[in-house]
């Protein structure tokens, strides 16, 4: 058997390797195991709360022991240094330079989200160009956005929502950077104020009390009206889906919203970036994309208008995304093909034509 092992420290981190994690379970072939983390604490019980896909799952202390043939993560900590490779997936790309992390060169393979992203690495001299652990595969994550196998409608309707209102999904980063943290309490306020549907989705780390500056969840209790919700999942990609306008901030939502074409608008504060001055880059992508908002006052007008011109900055959008993603729509394909030949094995002809 070929041993395949993950390691995820919050839920969002499995999302990044469930598309993957799919096509290896085609494979008889590949035992898979998931450690867990969360909250600082050793725990698997956050892959049954995301529902993850079949696999042994054990707390995360175990992992330093094993010994697996490939070691996936979507975050930093090289869970183990006894795999026989190791593959650094990225958990997303935002411009405010979270993969410009010296500890990108613990792993083997680097799961290259997009040339924008394999260009900076270069300039920050973590490698040379033509460096062969440089993989160009994309995320495969966002496939789902492109691949027919969402029902928009469907999944408004899980939700309590009429698919025939236009719908808005506010999903913030966390940390210095967020919306959220700087004026939250505003944003959610004037969101429970519009003529749409209101899809709100916090990063993972703002219901952790050691990251968040308040209780979310209290403050999400209080604006919950008909037609605003407030799911408690791990996965933005239906929603992203459902969706008709985004809301974000330096949240990598604002890049996987490319895959769509639709129009965002992007929140922004004095200082928003002074904690990663040297490492962001905003210029390249991301002020060219949207509009800005520095005023939540006029963040219903700025809505109203993204809902009636969406064609405004689609050439730019077209023109970032493949910039910014290897392999849109196609991406877990790439994954699988790199998989198989780091591990130097034949894939089976379900999981290389899947």
């Amino acid at each position: 058997m070929t041993s395949i092992a993950f390691r995820a420290k919050r839920p969002m981190n499995y999302e990044i390797f469930r598309p993957v994690h799919r096509r290896l379970l085609e494979d008889p072939r590949m035992s898979i195991v998931l450690y867990g983390k969360q909250q600082g604490r050793s725990d698997s019980s956050l892959f049954d709360r995301v529902g993850a896909l079949p696999a042994r799952r054990r707390p995360n202390w175990m992992a330093k022991f094993s010994s697996p043939d490939v070691l996936f993560s979507a975050d930093w900590l090289l869970a183990t240094r006894r795999a026989r490779a190791t593959i650094q997936m990225f958990h997303g790309i935002s411009g405010k330079g979270h993969n410009m992390n010296k500890r990108v060169l613990d792993y083997d393979h680097v799961f290259v989200i997009g040339p924008w992203l394999e260009r900076r690495l270069i300039e920050r001299g973590f490698f040379q160009a033509g460096d062969p652990r440089l993989l160009p595969v994309g995320m495969p994550k966002t496939d789902r956005l492109t691949d027919g196998s969402l029902d928009r409608a469907a999944t408004l309707r899980a939700f309590g929502l009429d698919p025939d209102v236009p719908t808005v999904l506010y999903a913030p980063t966390w940390g210095p950077e967020s919306s959220l943290e700087e004026m939250g309490h505003q944003v959610l306020s004037v969101l429970a104020g519009i003529d749409a549907n209101v899809i709100v989705k916090l990063h993972d780390n703002s219901y952790d009390p050691r990251y968040a500056q308040a209780d979310w969840s209290a403050a999400l209790d209080g604006v919950r009206r008909p037609g605003l919700v407030t799911p408690a999942v791990s996965d933005v990609i239906p929603l992203m889906h459902a969706a008709d306008l985004l809301v974000t901030d330096f949240s990598s939502v604002a890049f996987e919203w490319l895959h769509l074409d639709r129009p965002s608008i992007l929140l922004t504060f004095p200082d928003q970036l002074k904690h990663r001055a040297d490492r962001a880059d905003v210029t390249t992508w991301r002020d060219k994309m949207a509009r800005a908002c520095d005023d939540v006052r006029a963040l219903p007008e700025l809505i109203a208008t993204g809902l009636d011109r969406p064609d405004e900055f689609a050439d730019v959008r077209r023109a970032a995304l493949h910039d910014v993603y290897y392999n849109p729509g196609n991406a877990t394909d790439a994954a699988i093909e790199q998989t198989y030949s780091i591990l130097g094995i034949g894939a089976p002809a379900a999981a290389a034509t899947a």
